[in-house]
């Protein structure tokens, strides 16, 4: 019967309802605002009183209509936290309008009484309780039987056990006794009363019925289609127990595989049951699990199998389990509530669905829902975004829905699990996740279960079988169980009985391709399928299986795996699919209870090969297309790519489409030729090859693999091989038999070995096996710790096959002892393995053993590392001793108690190796020498206890170079022991035992090795922080010379006791005892320790506790001390007593040369010493002069000594001691006080003992605050002491005093006589003025001799100049007075010029304004000349005035020079008056003065009675082409005019003397016809003349027949301009000169020329270079040359030259017939053999030829025989310039034959020739009879050192030598020590260029010593010559030596700090060094910033390069705006870019 209405039931029970709601007023009002309009809300709420608001919202309610009144309950009811109504009353609300299930009699009772009510609720009249539910009284009768009745929209089914309703509600009042009532219970005890606790029960019944019924139905069918059935153990889950969190990284997208190998702090794997899967306690709110694995491993069967699990009572846990699949969900489209998702989607309750839902809604605990197949999911990619929601009654999308349960915030606990292939669950979001699972699929055991069931004839089953084991490919396919269902269906039609051996598939894209036509044949009479079978099937169904191949392709790009009718083309293609077995057909549930067909292919696989096949046949599919669709699958997908995706297989069947197999088949299909066919295969046999080209990661290697795998083209194959070589690099994903299987196919099919490197990735060991079929596999590598020893063991098995391995890495992969077992044994019989790697695994010391125990079988083991490994000392000792029992092994590595571990090996037992580190012309010595072997075991937990197996080990240790025992803990005990054993170590290089906890106490016996152990070289010791140990022995034998570069430690060259010219090295020893805490109780034991050790080098005692006291009896032992470089008492804690009596040791020690000390932050206290006599020797330099000691006899001649004192605060009574101390020191010659506070009384202290200071060359002071007094104080040492020579001082804290240099007596001879020394002054920066610089000229009034006198940059001003002029007369300065930017204004420089009429010695005065303001006043005893140059004064017209005043009385004045004063015309006219009346004047300057043209011709008309010869410069702007014409026309029309030259915008005119108007000539031409009786020389030069303005000059020059040369430089006249040459040139018959470089003529222009030229016969000088030659010039000029008998110079180089060898050939005829020629110069003409031959043949009659240039001539070794044959008639020679070309040994040969014929000879250039030492040798002997020869340029020559020997005889008799060029000539030290021992012979030498040669610092030290005799070298050239630090201290004290030295290049050496160092401290005494370029070298900014500090006293340097930067000097004003302080400041000089990079 139908239940009452809602309103009814609102009507009947209105009070109740009223009074429950007003409890939840609120509440009640927010449920009806999407009812209620906001009118009616507003009244409502305008109520007062809840009950007043509910009983008006009731009455507003009940307008509305029957579905939204019943909704409002419903939401009400539902989202309630409370339960707001009685049960009855609730039931009632929430049934009415239903259909209810009654009793048989009450149904006949009330049959025709409808408006009777079924039910009525009783309300018990009890005004306490309130809010509580009120009871629902209904009368219970007997039970009777139910009969269901259906009415409305959904099926409801209810169901009343033992219960009716009561007849009438009078019974129900009446008997409320009986009633029971309900009373209110809240939470679980409500949910679980006896009425909901039963309709949740008979739900549950109702579910477990379905779903065994479905499942019951399915298994059936399953078994009829041989499908694998879900109850047989074929499928196992995988729980994979990590970090869910990381899933996102484990999941490879471009693959379907499942998973990654785990993390390393993740746990295995573990396989579980369904039920211990979903049993796992989780903590999180939301219960997800997600359940992977590849498509048809039968998910979806699994989830049917929970079903039917949790149905048989396994999951009991679960009360309900839900069901859902995404293809069924996909085609809901309208918003439903979970409520209808539950029911309505899966199954409805039969009665009370209301009662079921809250159940489900208040126990969500007990609830499982299933989600099947996410991958179909059309919603996946929005569940990131998807709005979610808590109420359950909220009408949702379907991915709301889902999105609101996967996040927890429907159902909050419930078990929610997801199946999903692995690409697609990235689209989740993972942090929800509890656990993951993985549904594995077949392996090989269960694959032949499978057979066994599904064949069940035995025989055929084995024939499946074997077919499977066979192919491996196909084999691989039955791991998924929905393919393997479909390959075995295959099978069994292929291996039919009647099939006696069938054609079976290789590949899976012809097993598919066989797969098609098995089914096409299905219910043919035919068990067989022949290839006629297969054609007429195909061409019988090729319409439906276009269709069918459509549908799959449109199916993919829409990611569609699921049809439905309106998805499908046709009902025939639908029939033929289905019927065929194509598709499968399943019924989907809507939510309106549709039943609506799906299909789906197979298997997805069928789908993509069917999508392949459709683009291989479909004509509408161009090759294009084809390309542009192909490619490999990504791990990174973006949103577009969605939209139109190819799924994992595509590429693959594509693939397997190109090759030549399938050709036939498409032809067939597509119904084309095969030709286009093979088009559509060739597109993607081309994107295959191109495809290995680029970078591909470790999945898309594998994908590239497999489609190359299916082509089966062997040539494909190949080249994918080559172009992957480097790049099988496979990391983090999974990997199958099947990638194995196909890596290995292109691994083997490619030609050269490859690098396999493996990175965890997860595989089964039948992936190892089958790389044991690899055979190209160089290098393999294997990381992950899930492989653990089951895959060592594999491994063993394999690599032996392996024969191209050599490299194989196993790092934490968890081998144990067990695992490295079986690969010990294994590793014996890889003979062809070199490099092994077992890092981090679990070996421990049994493993280690095992492992150590077959190394010395294998023969070929170049390096195998094992650290990390859990091994104890004791193990660690065991390696150690490895190097006794292997006699290969080269050296052993342990540090980090075994973390770290490796052992490296010779190639084999008896190898001498190369040491590569050497140049190529070394490694033949190199070669004969035994590579050492090395032991480490550093921090290896070592101590005494383990000194004396150790020392056992080592003792037996043969060639052993280096021990490293760093990081031990042998501490004092353990060190003793190991001292006492350490004699008998057979070692040859190092000990190190840093950081082993020693004491002071232990340093002392290591000081004592010195002498215990005679090998011993270096003991270096510091005890602070880290400690550091280190104990260094000789390399080299007692009687072997050692190579420079072979030998790292520290040497003396000494002169060998038998006299010979050969340097012996002797090995040196040092000592470095720092942070020891060394104290004076230690100083006697170490005295004694060292007392008889002779050859000590180096002490270094630095940073100990010394103190004075400790200093003093230092100094006392110091003589007994045979120290013979350096002493280092740095940081003792000294003080000014300490350092006086170090400053006593100077007198008291003779060989020590120099103390440096500092009281400072650096605490510095240096003792260096003079060594043993280092000067270079040898026999003919013995016999030429004698060397310092033979000149010095037995005398007792001082060594130079220098002392620094630093930070040494001295008052006046400690500096009087210091200069006592000092005076008694013979040969101090410098003294250098830093940073000392210095006040005035000291220094005047200090002067006064300056005098006394016998042998001192140089006071230094530097860093002190230099007061005025002060300043004067030291200008005043120019009266006091004599031998001062020079004073310089700078107010920022810097003065040096220079003496006189010291002569020493020789044999009792006197002094040679002296000329008086020249006295220089400099008190720049000092900041003097006018008062300052009256007290300096009365100081220096009394100074004799002072020649230069330096003021600039001070602050004298006009006033200061004043003085200095009244001074003048009395000074006796002998040069220069400087006073340059000193703020003088123009009426400075008025004082300034008037000097040089008051002060008659006054000979030049230079004045500029202009930064950097340089103003200097020249004195001369006979001043007969006067020059006053005023420059950028910018006077004004008064000054001016004054200015030329001064000058009219300066008569003798012969310079002027006014440039850039801005005078104008005006000014210029009032000078002119000036000028007449200077009648001495010979040069006047005008340059920019802003004149006209106008007012020059003025100047040119006043000048022309001028009685001397002057020359008149001007510069301006405007001169530039037709002003230059104009000007030079304005010239040539004053006959005095002598000589006009024009060079860019600088004019100088000659004007002759007066005499020219002796001839009877106007003052003026203006005759155009008349002639010029002066011009003699006319020259433009690059001034913008053109042919225009040559034209119009023409006529003027063609009027000067006394024109002698005539020069046109870079002026472009052409052509054109030479014509009107041709017309001039012949009037000038005296014209003796021609310069026409760069006119821009070409072979037209040069024809016309040689045309005129030949009329000009008086011509000495031809210069046509920089213009195009021709062949027509080349042959002209060829034919006049002969006819210019006077020609003595011709210049033709850089000609462009199209002439070719004919027309060189003419013109070098033509050169040879000029017998008169004195200079030839044809750089770059080409003019090769032949050319050279004919000039050759005229050369022979060239007496007077001095200069021959033939550079880049194409000269071979047949030319330089002609060009010897005609040299040897040219005796005047002077110069031979051959660079560039190539006339090798033979042509050398004949020049060497006629050198000795050369006696004029200077220059000769044989660069870059291919000269060898064969004839480079001869070359050097024949030199010597040129004893003229200034310069030899051999660079590029491959002569080596056996020239440099003979080059080094010849040196000495080239007095005259000045260059010696011999860059990149292959020199190694020999070479150089060759040549630096002849050097020393060569005084005039200026340039020495030997860079690119590897001399090293043998040569270099050789070099450095012979630097001392060469006082000229200008230039020294060392870069790229491979020295360091350790010749850097002689090379720099070498270069102090040549006091001419300008530029010093040692670029691109390995010179570091140090050696910055040593040349900072020798920059100030090279005063004349410009440039020092150190670029390439190892400089850090601690030694820039030295060298900029010492370039503070260096103003002369320009440029230091280094690290490609400059360190350089820029002018700037004292003000300019410099305000970084990073830039040292000089003054005016800023300091830049001194930081390296």
């Amino acid at each position: 019967m139908s239940a009452s209405g809602i309103k009814e039931v609102m009507e009947s029970n209105y009070g109740q309802i009223v009074e429950c709601l007003s409890v939840e007023a609120h509440r009640t009002l927010e449920g009806a605002k999407g009812i209620l309009s906001k009118e009616e809300l507003d009244l409502i709420v305008s109520k007062k009183t809840n009950v007043e608001k509910v009983s008006v919202l009731l009455n507003k309610l009940m307008t509305k209509d029957d579905e939204t009144c019943k909704k409002f309950f419903e939401t009400l009811i539902i989202i309630s936290p409370n339960n707001i109504f009685p049960m009855c009353l609730e039931n009632l609300l929430m049934t009415a309008g239903d259909e209810v299930w009654l009793p048989q009699e009450l149904r006949e009772s009330n049959s025709n009484d409808t408006a009777h009510s079924d039910v009525e609720l009783i309300a018990t009249g009890n005004s306490q309780t309130g809010g509580k539910r009120k009871a629902a009284q209904v009368a219970n009768t007997k039970s009777t039987n139910v009969k269901r009745v259906k009415k409305g929209k959904f099926c409801k089914a209810r169901e009343v056990k033992s219960s009716s309703i009561a007849p009438s509600t009078n019974a129900l009042n009446s008997d409320s006794q009986g009633a029971y009532n309900l009373s209110f219970q809240a939470g679980e005890q409500y949910l679980n009363l006896p009425e909901i606790s039963d309709f949740a029960e008979d739900y549950k019944s109702l579910m477990i019925k379905n779903v065994s019924e479905k499942y019951e139905a399915n298994l059936a069918k399953e078994g009829q289609m041989k499908q694998v059935i879900i109850d047989q153990t074929f499928r196992s889950v995988t729980m994979k127990d990590g970090n869910v969190a990381k899933l996102k990284e484990r999941i490879d997208a471009s693959r379907d595989d499942v998973l990654s190998s785990p993390g390393l702090e993740e746990n295995q794997d573990t396989v579980a049951n369904l039920a211990e899967f979903l049993n796992k306690k989780h903590v999180s709110n939301c219960r997800v699990h997600i359940l992977l694995g590849k498509a048809g491993t039968g998910k979806t069967k699994l989830m049917h199998k929970v079903c039917y699990e949790w149905a048989q009572g396994t999951l009991s846990q679960f009360q309900y389990v839900f069901l859902f699949e995404f293809r069924q969900l996909n085609l809901i489209t309208n918003s439903i509530d979970l409520k209808s998702m539950l029911f309505d989607l899966f199954l409805q309750p039969e009665r009370n669905s209301h009662a079921v839902f809250r159940f489900i809604i208040g126990n969500p605990e007990k609830i499982l829902i299933l989600f099947d197949g996410f991958d179909e999911f059309v919603g996946k990619a929005f569940v990131h975004t998807s709005a979610v929601s808590s109420d359950p009654m909220t009408p949702l999308s379907v991915g709301e829905l889902f999105s609101s349960l996967y996040n927890g915030k429907l159902l909050p606990g419930c078990t929610i699990l997801i199946t999903s292939r692995p690409k697609d669950v990235l689209s989740l979001p993972l942090d929800v996740v509890s656990q993951v699972g993985e549904v594995s699929g077949f392996n090989e055991s269960k694959i032949e279960e499978y057979a066994r069931r599904f064949f069940k004839d035995s025989k055929q089953n084995h024939r499946a079988i074997c077919h499977l084991r066979a192919n491996r490919k196909i084999l691989n396919m039955c791991y998924i169980p929905a393919t393997c269902w479909i390959v075995f269906l295959c099978l069994e039609r292929l291996l039919t009985p009647c099939t006696v051996e069938p054609k079976l598939p290789h590949t899976m894209t012809q097993f598919y391709i066989k797969m098609l036509t098995v089914f096409l044949s299905k219910g043919t009479r035919c068990k067989q399928t022949s290839d006629s079978t297969e054609t007429r099937l195909l061409n019988k169904h090729r319409e439906n299986i276009h269709g069918i191949c459509n549908l799959a392709m449109k199916g993919l790009q829409a990611s569609k795996s699921v049809f439905y009718l309106r998805d499908l083309l046709s009902e025939k293609i639908t029939n033929f699919a289905s019927s065929y077995g194509f598709l499968t057909t399943f019924e989907v549930k809507t939510i309106d209870q549709y039943q609506e067909n799906g299909h789906a292919f197979v298997h997805l696989t069928l789908q993509e090969f069917l999508a392949a096949l459709h683009q291989m046949i479909d004509s509408t599919i161009s090759d294009q297309i084809l390309k542009s669709r192909f490619y490999l699958k990504s791990k990174w997908t973006s949103k577009n790519d969605m939209k139109n995706e190819f799924t994992d297989a595509v590429h693959i069947f594509l693939s397997g489409l190109a090759s030549k197999g399938c050709k036939q088949f498409l032809s067939t299909l597509a119904n084309k030729s095969e030709k286009w066919v093979q088009r559509k295969q060739r597109a993607i046999l081309q994107n295959l090859r191109k495809l290995a080209t680029t970078n591909l990661t470790g999945p898309k290697i594998i994908e590239l693999c497999h489609c190359v795998y299916e082509t089966q083209d062997c040539d494909l194959a190949w080249e994918v091989a080559a172009q992957l070589k480097s790049k099988f690099e496979l990391r983090n994903f999974r990997l199958t038999p099947a990638d194995v299987t196909v890596l290995t196919f292109v691994i083997n099919s490619g030609a050269s070995c490859i690098c396999l490197d493996i990175g965890g990735c997860a595989m089964d060991l039948e992936c190892v096996t089958i790389l044991g079929t690899c055979k190209n596999i160089e290098v393999l590598v294997f990381k992950s710790r899930k492989y653990e020893d089951r895959f060592a063991g594999t491994l063993s098995e394999i690599i032996p096959k392996v024969g191209s391995l050599k490299k194989l890495i196993l790092t934490s992969c968890s081998i144990s002892v067990k695992g490295i077992t079986h690969l010990s044994s294994a590793l014996k019989a890889c003979h062809h393995l070199e490099e092994i790697n077992l890092q981090d695994n679990e070996l421990g010391d049994a493993g280690i053993a095992a492992l150590v125990d077959v190394l010395p079988e294998m023969e070929s083991m170049r390096k195998i590392e094992f650290g990390n490994n859990n091994f104890t000392v004791d193990g660690i000792l065991g390696i150690a001793n490895t190097i006794n029992t292997c006699s290969n092994i080269l050296d052993i590595h342990v540090s980090d108690g075994g973390n770290v571990a490796q052992v490296r090996f010779f190639r084999s037992s008896t190898a001498k190796p190369i040491n590569r580190s050497l140049s190529p012309s070394m490694k033949c010595e190199a070669s004969q020498e035994t590579l050492l072997r090395k032991l480490s075991l550093v921090t290896c937990r070592l101590a005494a206890q383990h000194v004396q197996a150790l020392g056992g080990i080592l003792q037996r240790c043969p060639l052993l170079g280096c021990l490293d025992l760093s990081g031990n803990e042998l501490k004092d005990h353990g060190l003793r022991r190991l001292v006492d054993i350490l004699p008998d170590f057979p070692i040859s290089k190092q000990i190190n035992l840093s950081n082993n906890g020693i004491s002071e106490d232990g340093v002392l016996c290591l000081a004592a090795l010195l002498k215990k152990c005679p090998r011993m070289v270096e003991v270096k010791v510091s005890l602070k922080y880290d400690q550091t140990v280190l104990l260094t022995f000789s390399e080299q034998s007692k009687d072997t010379e050692v190579r420079d570069e072979l030998n790292t430690q520290p040497m003396e060259f000494r002169l060998s006791s038998t006299g010979d010219s050969k340097i012996k090295p002797v090995l040196l020893k040092k000592l470095s005892l720092t942070h020891c805490c060394f104290q004076l109780k230690h100083l006697e034991e170490l005295g004694c320790t060292l007392e008889n050790c002779s050859d000590l080098a180096e002490l270094d005692l630095s940073n100990n506790s010394l103190g004075d006291a400790g200093v003093e009896k230092f100094v006392e032992l110091l003589p007994k001390l045979h120290v013979s470089r350096l002493i280092n008492i740095s940081n003792n804690f000294i003080s000014l007593t300490g350092v006086l009596c170090l400053a006593g040791c100077l007198n008291s020690v003779r060989n020590i040369t120099e103390v440096e000390l500092s009281l400072g932050k650096s605490g510095k206290g240096l003792i260096k010493f003079r060594g043993k006599c280092r000067l270079q020797r040898n026999k003919e330099f013995q016999e030429s002069s004698l060397s310092f000691e033979t000149q010095c006899g037995k005398q007792d001649i001082s060594v130079p000594k220098i002392i620094r004192l630093e930070d040494c605060d001295m008052d006046v009574e400690t500096m009087g001691n210091l200069c006592l101390i000092l005076e008694q020191c013979s040969g101090l010659t410098e003294l250098e006080l830093s940073n000392n506070a210095l006040s005035a009384e000291v220094i005047t202290e200090l002067l006064n003992h300056l005098s006394n200071f016998r042998d001192l060359k140089i006071l230094n002071i530097t860093d002190n605050i230099i007061s005025p007094d002060a300043i004067l104080l030291l200008a005043n040492s120019l009266n006091i002491c004599e031998n001062v020579l020079k004073v310089e001082v700078r107010a920022s804290g810097r003065a040096s005093v220079r003496l006189k240099k010291n002569v020493y007596r020789l044999g009792g001879n006197g002094k040679k006589p002296e000329p008086p020394p020249s006295r220089v002054l400099s008190l720049k920066e000092c900041n003097l003025c006018k008062r300052s610089v009256e007290s300096l000229f009365k100081i220096l009034k009394h100074s004799k001799n002072l020649t230069e006198l330096d003021l600039s940059c001070n602050l004298l001003g006009d006033e200061g100049l004043q003085c200095l002029q009244d001074s003048l007369p009395k000074l006796q300065v002998l040069k220069v007075i400087n006073v340059s930017n000193n703020r003088i204004s123009p009426a400075g420089v008025l004082c300034l010029v008037e000097s040089l009429h008051t002060c008659s010695n006054v000979t030049e005065i230079e004045v500029s304004l202009a930064p950097p303001g340089r103003s200097l006043i020249k004195f001369a005893r006979k001043c007969e000349k006067k020059v006053c140059s005023v420059k950028e004064c910018k006077f004004k017209e008064r000054d001016l005035f004054k200015f030329f005043s001064i000058i009219e009385r300066c008569t003798h004045l012969m310079e002027l020079n006014l440039a850039c004063n801005m005078m104008g015309d005006e000014g210029l006219r009032n000078l002119v008056e000036v000028v007449t009346k200077l009648k001495h004047l010979k040069e006047l300057n005008l340059q920019r003065n802003g004149i006209s043209l106008a007012a020059m011709e003025s100047l040119l008309v006043s000048l022309q009675d001028f009685p001397k010869a002057l020359t008149v410069r001007f510069e301006e702007w405007w001169i530039d082409g037709e002003n230059a014409a104009d000007l030079v026309q304005c010239a040539c029309s004053h006959l005095n005019v002598a000589d006009i030259g024009v060079k860019n915008r600088t004019v100088s005119i000659t004007l002759v003397d007066s005499s020219w108007r002796l001839a009877d000539y106007n003052s003026t031409r203006t005759d155009p016809g008349a002639q010029h009786p002066s011009l003699q020389s006319i020259s433009l030069y690059q001034c913008g003349i053109e042919a225009p303005q040559f034209l119009r000059l023409a006529p003027l020059i063609k009027q000067c027949p006394q024109l002698l040369e005539l020069h046109l430089f870079q002026n472009k006249i052409g052509n054109k301009g030479a014509e009107i040459l041709a017309e001039i040139l012949p009037v000038f018959r005296r014209l003796e000169k021609v310069s026409l470089e760069s006119i821009g003529i070409n072979s037209h222009g040069m024809v016309i020329l040689a045309t005129c030229l030949r009329k000009c016969r008086s011509i000495e000088d031809i210069n046509l270079s920089q213009n195009e030659l021709g062949e027509e010039g080349a042959t002209e000029l060829g034919k006049i040359l002969p006819v210019l008998e006077q020609l003595k110079k011709i210049n033709f180089s850089g000609i462009s030259t199209a002439a070719g060898l004919a027309g060189t050939n003419r013109l070098a005829m033509g050169l040879s017939n000029c017998t008169r020629l004195e200079e030839i110069n044809l750089d770059s003409l080409v003019l090769s053999d032949s050319g050279a031959q004919l000039l050759a043949d005229g050369m022979r009659r060239m007496a007077c030829l001095k200069k021959l240039n033939l550079r880049s001539n194409s000269i071979g070794y047949k030319g330089a025989e002609h060009l010897a044959r005609g040299l040897n008639g040219c005796p005047a020679i002077v110069e031979i310039d051959l660079y560039g070309n190539s006339i090798e040994d033979v042509g050398a040969m004949k020049l060497v034959d006629v050198l000795p014929v050369m006696k004029h000879l200077k220059i000769l250039n044989l660069t870059q020739n291919n000269i060898t030492a064969t004839s480079g040798e001869r070359l050097a002997q024949a030199l010597k009879q040129c004893p003229s020869v200034e310069e030899i340029h051999l660079s590029r020559n491959k002569i080596s050192d056996q020239t440099a020997k003979k080059l080094s005889e010849a040196l000495p008799k080239l007095p005259n030598l000045k260059i010696l060029n011999l860059h990149s000539t292959e020199l190694t030290a020999d070479g150089g020590e060759s040549l630096a021992q002849s050097l020393v012979l060569c005084p005039s030498v200026e340039v020495i260029s030997l860079p690119e040669n590897s001399i090293g610092n043998k040569g270099v030290m050789e070099l450095a010593m012979a630097l001392q005799k060469m006082t000229s070298l200008k230039k020294l050239d060392l870069q790229l010559t491979r020295f360091d630090d350790s010749v850097a201290e002689e090379l720099a004290a070498g270069l102090v030596y040549c006091p001419s030295i300008e530029e010093v290049i040692l670029s691109w050496n390995d010179i570091s700090d140090e050696g910055a160092v040593r040349l900072a401290e020798a920059l100030p005494r090279m005063q004349c060094l410009k440039k020092l370029d150190l670029e390439g070298n190892k400089i850090t900014t601690v030694g820039a910033e030295k060298l900029a500090a010492s370039l503070l006293q260096c103003s002369f340097v320009e440029v230091i390069r280094f690290a490609k930067r400059m360190l350089t000097y820029c002018s700037l004003p004292v003000n300019a705006g410099c305000g970084r302080t990073k830039y040292p400041r000089t003054g005016n000089r800023v300091f830049r870019n001194w930081i390296p990079d």
